[in-house]
């Protein structure tokens, strides 16, 4: 079991998320496109949550100091709830380094976060095909699985069906 560091992200990490997302292999966009490009997109992403309070990304670093995994959130108003909503977009560790306790640790983050800012309801996707699903690593952090739920997507591009 590993004791990784938990921080926010900052743009140096830009490179360790890229190799974490290429290492997938999910992403048309970032697998048909320069490195150097990718890796100003999530610099600029990273940027963004930095001046804006309403998007949180947490690294988890090795001994080493590399970045291994990362989470990324989402702290939506919905007009429906009192309290902001907390969507985790992203939740990936480095193959090498998985079954360790970092997800588990990086949700926990997450978790201390959202009761901080009083959120109503974290919530995130996870594709029924993944690994992640199959062993019910969320289910086994406490999370619970929607039944009535149905989640759209409306394509507006043909790269848009690569999700």
């Amino acid at each position: 079991m590993l004791h990784p560091k938990i921080r926010k992200a900052k743009e140096s990490d830009a490179q360790g998320l890229f190799k974490i997302i290429r290492e997938l292999g999910w992403f048309v966009w970032v697998n048909s496109t320069f490195q150097e490009t990718t890796v100003a997109q999530i610099q600029q992403h990273i940027t963004q949550c930095h001046q804006n309070d309403s998007h949180s990304i947490y690294v988890a670093e090795n001994a080493e100091n590399d970045v291994i995994g990362y989470v990324a959130v989402h702290w939506l108003p919905c007009p429906f709830l009192p309290k902001l909503q907390g969507y985790i977009s992203e939740l990936f560790i480095q193959k090498a380094d998985r079954g360790q306790g970092i997800g588990k640790t990086l949700l926990a983050t997450v978790i201390s976060e959202a009761k901080i800012r009083e959120c109503s309801v974290p919530m995130l996707l996870n594709h029924k095909e993944r690994e992640s699903y199959q062993r019910e690593f969320y289910r086994k952090q406490g999370w619970v699985e929607r039944e009535t739920v149905a989640n759209f997507i409306y394509p507006l591009n043909a790269r848009s069906h690569s999700h």
